[in-house]
């Protein structure tokens, strides 16, 4: 897998809570970073905000390691850091209460070092490693060993990281340790899977040849200096990893290895049951074995941009978007990692409150998003972007936009850098560092070996959160380069036609033009003005930086820690409403999540979805200035649409919930109709449904089974039903939908039940609803009153040896083909049997199709449950085969399968039943994780929140036998199927004139459905 981004960290926030200080991912994508995860404080009572915030660090003691590292005083596990004869630098994790082991080995390499005639070969040497070595050679054995054992595995190639991590069940750590090792000790190389896996690359590289993020990629990459290690191509491709005279790549694969995957380049992190000394028994036998090479990178600083031109890059997108960005070649920022002025800009510049430059730009309709963060950071320097989401008439006005964003940037840069606003972060970082959660073990070790490259050993746990030195000399030394004369200017918009230029791999069409010096004079000038005056001839009111955050916790309440895991208790139950209630016992955390289910049969119907999707936008859309400090301190919301009604919720830090709450449904009760706001944000909302018609030819397929088999609706389906809807029709149906719901509320954490029956009761009395015994009510579809009951119902597949088959066209050279397979029954043992057949062929289906067969880089298969439900889907992505070829190979995998799975040994049989469990019966690592457990439960109908507990009973009840039996239904007459794929383009208008429809699919099944309440 590759990822052509920088693996910094920003300021890090719980991980199941949205980041808004986040880094840039690509050249326009935002994404929020894996957080540090450490154990909460084992306290109860309340803490105050003003306590001795440096009481939150301390030493860990020296545990036998080579230092002692900061850490939380709430993280409860021991640590080991050393560093081996060999350099390898090793950070152990001893977590007896871990349900996986995990281990991420960091190599400090990636696509910035591929050979200039050799592109895309780091990329290609991580595929390559789990291919075979000297020890283990059968090629698909290590994923084999870890899907058997309960774990997953991966990896991915990163600017200046190659990450390899797994986890597993913990009684398997110590083989699986022996298996990882070796491909950093003795990997084959073996030219036969050299010569396939080149394919496996090209095959990913053909994935995403109508990606914008990666086609805007390499339009930048021709921009830049060449010179600088960016302006190479990241992936590889058949055409950069083909053999050439005197010159095999395989050569070239092991003089790459050689020269950098050298152990004083590595970092190392192990998490397991148990203790240090074992943990580092098992580190030090296999891991001080890789060579080290004394490889050296030189840390050189290049010039990202060269010349005095200062140029505005216009490009065509694939799907329909706009976007303005700025980047800033910078200095690596990571030398001021404990002032982080990057981040802390970057925190400044992409404030959405009132008054903020998103803000105005939305109120003028130009704009729909705004990020801004550090981008290319690594060994040679960085750059800072900000980019902007624009709309049509944005790109029309982009002259101002462009104008009013200097205006913004120079007004940071003068009025922002304050000591409080820093002090402001920081009291942010250090509650997040004392509270934060536990992570899934595989991403904890993942983060933290690829930290180790960037703190010094004793703050590789504290370093991310560390805000502690506001160095106003250092900050403004950064800013400073946010200047015009120092910026590439981008503009991606569908409006630009018959640009002359073509990216070289992805076909991008761009033009280049020099930006007039005068204009960059003037943007330059705008920080002239004085804050009053910032942008005021370009917007109706001044820009504004925001005021001390509202919304920071004063309080923070938590419950006990290891008390013994109770269930939710119904605390009130009438028409109207039903309150779910937990109190935390185990995390003492000072956090809660409240969610709220209200039932709405109208919201069922497409036209319904359609409408309540925009409602929802709107909604959303006018809180978002107001609530975005809410969400910088640790608490959001949301509020979104299920088949049958609204979903809404508020989680984090629990001490200003209500206050949250009032306001979200202030707003949904009432919200403003502005015509403005109406317009974008319903233009938006087409725009983001038609453009799925751009995804993978996979996940297109993936969407159609909802359409056919349930009360789902086609993305395109929704955008031509909100086309003719305008403001006064919008207004109407809203006004209409809530009457008689139902709400079925949840309140855990830390929340006290009268506070939790306060905010549930609020949802009825804000919103007069008023409940309905039968949960009916009159909605309008196709101009008719009908009588709609909520129900959801999925259609019962007939059972039949030729499955019907659904196909659609896609815009993509990719095929694509998946066989859907539901089970003769909604019941657990169904589901259990299910659970067991896809770990049984999970390993053999990925080794057959996707290795040995090269049939393309998307191959796998899932569980695919509808409701209760049980089903199980096979799907290829292939850059080589046509549809049909791929369902062929699908079903002759299932055939040459069925030996397999008749010869299986009861002790083979039990060990893929441990696999299973393992993950289902793993313990929830943090308060929204058991939350989400318990809404599982209800979704599901377990109303004594055991849908787990009896699942797993069931998987161990299945017999070797039943299990056989059920395989065997999979291949014969009584298969229970549905092929879905994109159409071939050989296909003939008669073949795809039969092809079935959710009509002709229920026609054929008698209409016989499985049906559940909503509710």
């Amino acid at each position: 897998m590759i990822k052509t981004w920088s693996k910094k960290r920003v300021l890090n926030r719980n991980s199941n809570l949205a980041s808004v200080l986040r880094t840039l991912v690509g050249v326009s994508l935002l994404a929020p970073l894996l957080a540090l995860a450490m154990s909460p404080a084992p306290v109860t009572g309340a803490i105050d905000s003003t306590e001795n915030q440096q009481s939150w660090w301390l030493g860990a003691e020296d545990e036998g390691g080579d230092v002692a590292l900061y850490r939380s005083v709430a993280d409860q596990r021991a640590y080991r850091y050393l560093q081996l004869d060999n350099q390898l630098k090793v950070l152990l994790i001893s977590d007896p209460d871990s349900d996986k082991s995990a281990a991420s080995l960091d190599v400090h390499v990636g696509s910035f070092q591929n050979p200039s005639d050799r592109e895309g070969l780091a990329h290609f040497l991580e595929h390559m490693l789990f291919l075979g070595t000297d020890k283990y050679p059968e090629p698909g054995a290590y994923q084999a060993f870890i899907s058997e054992h309960g774990g997953s595995h991966n990896a991915y190639t990163s600017l200046e990281h190659t990450n390899y991590f797994f986890d597993i069940a913990p009684a398997s750590l110590d083989a699986a340790l022996d298996r990882f090792a070796q491909f950093f000790i003795a990997p084959r190389f073996d030219a036969t899977y050299v010569d396939r896996e080149r394919k496996a690359v090209e095959s990913e590289f053909r994935l995403k040849i109508k990606d914008d993020g990666r086609r805007e990629w390499e339009v930048l990459s021709e921009l830049v200096n060449p010179e600088h290690p960016q302006s190479k191509f990241t992936v590889g491709s058949i055409e950069t990893l083909a053999d050439r005279e005197q010159d095999r790549v395989r050569d070239d694969l092991l003089a790459f290895y050689q020269q950098y995957y050298s152990a004083n380049l590595m970092t190392l992190a192990v998490l397991g049951k148990e203790s240090l000394d074992q943990l580092q028994a098992m580190v030090e036998t296999r891991f001080g074995e890789i060579k080290n090479h004394h490889s050296a990178i030189p840390e050189t600083p290049i010039a990202l941009l060269q010349g005095e031109s200062h140029n505005e890059v216009r490009i065509s997108p694939e799907k329909e978007r706009r976007e303005l960005g700025f980047l800033f070649p910078l200095q690596n920022p990571q030398q001021y990692w404990r002032t982080k002025p990057a981040a802390f800009l970057g925190h400044l510049l992409g404030d959405e409150s009132e008054r903020s430059l998103l803000s105005e730009l939305k109120r003028r309709g130009w704009a729909e998003g705004l990020s801004a963060g550090t981008m290319y950071d690594s060994r040679y320097g960085a750059a800072f972007a900000m980019n902007i989401a624009l709309t049509p008439l944005g790109v029309q006005h982009y002259q101002q936009v462009q104008e009013a964003s200097f205006a913004w940037i120079n007004l940071v840069k003068r009025d922002g850098v304050q000591g409080w606003r820093y002090r402001e972060i920081a009291e942010l970082a250090d509650v997040d560092f004392r509270f934060l959660e536990k992570s899934p073990a595989a991403s904890y070790v993942r983060t933290v070996a690829a930290a180790m490259h960037d703190y010094p050993a004793e703050e590789v746990l504290r370093g991310p959160f560390d805000y502690q030195q506001f160095d106003d000399k250092v900050i403004r030394e950064v800013a400073e380069k946010l200047r015009a004369d120092n910026a590439l200017v981008t503009l991606v918009a569908p409006e630009f036609k018959s640009l002359a230029l073509r990216s070289e791999r992805y076909q991008a069409p761009y033009s280049v033009q020099t930006i007039p010096a005068e204009r960059i004079a003037s943007w330059n000038k705008m920080g002239n003005k004085t804050a009053s005056e910032t942008g005021s001839e370009l917007m109706e009111q001044p820009l504004g930086l925001p005021e001390p955050n509202p919304y920071l916790a004063k309080n923070f309440p938590v419950s006990g820690r290891g008390g013994e895991a109770g269930i939710p208790q119904k605390i009130v139950d009438t028409d109207a409403l039903t309150l779910w209630y937990y109190l935390d016992t185990q995390f003492a955390s000072p956090r809660s999540t409240f969610n709220a289910k209200i039932l709405m049969p109208s919201v069922g119907s497409r036209e319904g979805a359609a409408l309540t999707s925009l409602y929802l936008a709107m909604v959303r859309d006018q809180l978002n200035a107001e609530t975005y400090p809410a969400l910088i301190a640790g608490l959001g919301f949301n509020v979104q649409r299920w088949s049958h009604g609204i979903a809404l919720s508020v989680s984090g830090y629990s001490d200003k919930q209500q206050v949250l709450l009032a306001r979200v449904l202030e707003v949904l009760a009432a919200p403003e109709w502005d015509e403005q706001r109406f317009t974008r944000v319903k233009t938006q909302l087409i725009r983001e449904w038609k453009n799925s018609r751009k995804q993978w030819p996979v996940r297109q397929v993936f969407g159609e089974v909802a359409p056919l088999l349930s009360e789902g609706y086609r993305p395109l389906e929704l955008a031509d039903t909100l086309l003719p809807v305008d403001l006064p029709a919008l207004k109407t149906f809203v006004a209409s939908v809530y009457q008689h719901n139902q709400v079925e509320a949840y309140a855990g954490g830390v929340l006290q039940a009268d506070t939790a029956k306060a905010m549930a009761k609020s949802v009825l009395e804000s919103l007069g609803i008023q409940g309905s015994a039968n949960a009916v009510s009159e909605v309008l579809i196709d101009d008719k009153q009908q009588n709609q009951t909520a129900v959801y119902r999925v259609l019962k597949l007939a059972p039949s040896a030729n499955p019907s088959h659904r196909s659609i066209a896609v815009d993509h050279a990719d095929s694509s083909a998946v066989l859907y397979l539901q089970a003769a029954a909604d019941t657990l043992d169904a589901r259990a049997q299910f659970a067991l057949l896809q770990k049984i062929i999970e390993a053999p289906f990925y080794t057959a199709l996707r290795t040995e067969k090269q049939l393309g880089y998307v191959v796998g298969n899932r569980t695919m449950s509808m409701r209760r439900v049980p089903g199980l889907a096979l799907y290829v992505q292939s850059s080589v085969r046509g549809s049909a070829e791929l369902v062929s190979e699908i079903d002759a995998f299932l055939e040459s399968q069925q030996s397999m799975v008749e010869s299986m040994s009861e002790e083979d049989f039990v060990r893929y039943q441990q696999s299973v469990l393992s993950v289902l019966e793993e313990d929830p690592k943090n308060l929204l994780e058991l939350a989400g457990r318990h809404l599982e439960s209800l979704a599901l109908d377990f109303e004594q929140f055991d849908f787990r507990e009896r699942f797993a009973a069931a998987i161990k009840s299945v017999s070797r036998e039943q299990l056989i039996n059920a395989y065997n239904e999979l291949l014969g007459e009584t298969r229970r199927g549905l092929w879905l794929s994109t159409r071939d383009k050989a296909s003939s208008t008669a073949e795809a004139a039969i092809e079935v429809t959710a009509e002709t699919l229920s026609e054929r099944n008698k209409v016989e459905v499985y049906s559940y309440p909503a509710l």
